[in-house]
């Protein structure tokens, strides 16, 4: 087991006595050093560039400067961990650092999820540093940033003097995003009771998480180069994308999981894909890939890229997104959508529901598609898959229709 080292940082000198109490009792082999204010949090993350930072939520700088954006620009490799007594999960506080933290735990917690959390962010950094996936990442010629506006759109969540109202106005200044969104919110797969005709509307109607999602989402469908590749229809690929999402959703829901996972799980099956747009920039990774799979072969197209790149889709996408600075859980079950073992925790609801709605669409489609029998054998798993079946097969019907 790999020995961590973290800087923690708390106004609280109590708190430090528990957290160094806990990592002797629960990890004896990792390195602690701890930090009263922001500045001397800062100076001993500089000296010590430590694998992880755990703080308080609302832990300043001497200038006024927020410590985790400052870790984040400064050493972006950093597993930021934030804990919060905050009861509100969507107050100011909580939103604002959605922009700098890569996990949460609101207190009070117990010891081992806090050593869960920094093992699982570690874990899936090592997962996206791997050799294969640097090379062929590498081998696209740019990376798309994310849209501006939903840099705007996040600026506006932080503000409590903003409304849904003013929100929607954000958004409709940008005429070819409105016109694109406004179609999709009115297809058939949001089932919204009336027809939507303004962004304003859309916004109150889906809420601003679905809203952030549909932006990423339509900027990278739509600014996906015009290469035509064998077996690639990008008109497949937002229909599927899109009923992912929905049924993703449901799944989580169903799962009881909370609100903030049943918007991530949205967003997930919103973006498992987008891997196969990114690299339609690198066309030769295509065309290996497909050559490598035969008329009569049953293997699919995930399989095909493990076995000719040892990465997939999955990984280069979950990449992307964790350049963007996604959530974390959103990263993971976009990474591990075809393989959730490969990840040392399966145990997260939107890595669940990400990898069920893709196998669930895909073996409704009649695509080979193997199900990973940990979360399959889960019982609240088995005693909804039928249901879950029944509606992935009714999206695919309705949208052929």
């Amino acid at each position: 087991m790999k020995a961590y080292s973290i800087v923690f940082a708390d106004p609280d000198k109590n708190m430090h006595d528990g957290h160094r109490r806990l990592i002797r009792a629960l990890r004896p082999e990792w390195s602690v050093a701890f930090a009263l204010t922001g500045r001397e949090a800062m100076n001993k993350i500089n000296s010590l560039r430590p694998h992880a930072v755990v703080a308080e939520l609302e832990m300043e700088l001497e200038n006024g400067g927020d410590l985790f954006k400052t870790v984040q620009k400064v050493y972006p490799e950093i597993i930021r961990i934030v804990l919060s007594g905050e009861p509100d999960g969507s107050s100011e506080a909580v939103l604002r650092a959605t922009q700098s933290a890569h996990r949460f735990l609101a207190k009070p917690f117990k010891g081992e999820q806090l050593i869960e959390q920094i093992e699982k962010a570690a874990d899936l950094r090592r997962f996206l540093r791997n050799p294969e996936l640097v090379e062929v990442v590498g081998g696209i010629p740019y990376l798309p940033s994310l849209p501006g506006l939903y840099h705007e759109l996040m600026a506006a969540v932080e503000s409590p003097l903003i409304s849904l109202q003013q929100i929607g106005d954000i958004i409709a200044r940008d005429v070819s995003m409105t016109t694109r969104i406004l179609h999709l919110v009115n297809s058939a797969f949001f089932g919204l009771p009336r027809q939507v005709t303004n962004p304003q509307t859309a916004v109150v109607l889906l809420g601003i998480n679905v809203i952030k999602a549909l932006v990423c989402y339509v900027k990278l469908f739509f600014a996906a180069p015009d290469n035509i590749i064998p077996g690639l229809s990008i008109d497949r690929l937002w229909a599927h994308s899109s009923m992912a999402a929905q049924v993703a959703k449901q799944i989580a829901a169903d799962l009881k999981a909370s609100p903030q996972a049943q918007e991530e799980a949205f967003l997930a099956g919103m973006l498992h894909d987008i891997g196969k747009l990114l690299l339609l920039e690198h066309p030769r990774y295509y065309h290996r890939v497909l050559n490598s799979i035969s008329d009569n072969d049953e293997k699919s197209f995930s399989d095909a890229e493990y076995q000719v790149f040892s990465t997939s889709h999955a990984e280069a996408g979950a990449y992307l997104l964790g350049l963007w600075g996604l959530p974390d859980t959103v990263v993971e079950a976009v990474a591990c959508h075809h393989r959730p073992d490969r990840l040392q925790f399966v145990n997260s609801p939107v890595l669940i529901a990400t990898h069920l709605a893709n196998v669930l669409l895909c073996k409704a489609d009649k695509e080979p598609v193997s199900i990973n029998q940990v979360i399959y054998n889960l019982p609240e798993v088995k005693r909804m898959f039928e249901t879950w079946q029944k509606k992935a097969a009714q999206l695919l019907q309705e949208s052929r229709k």
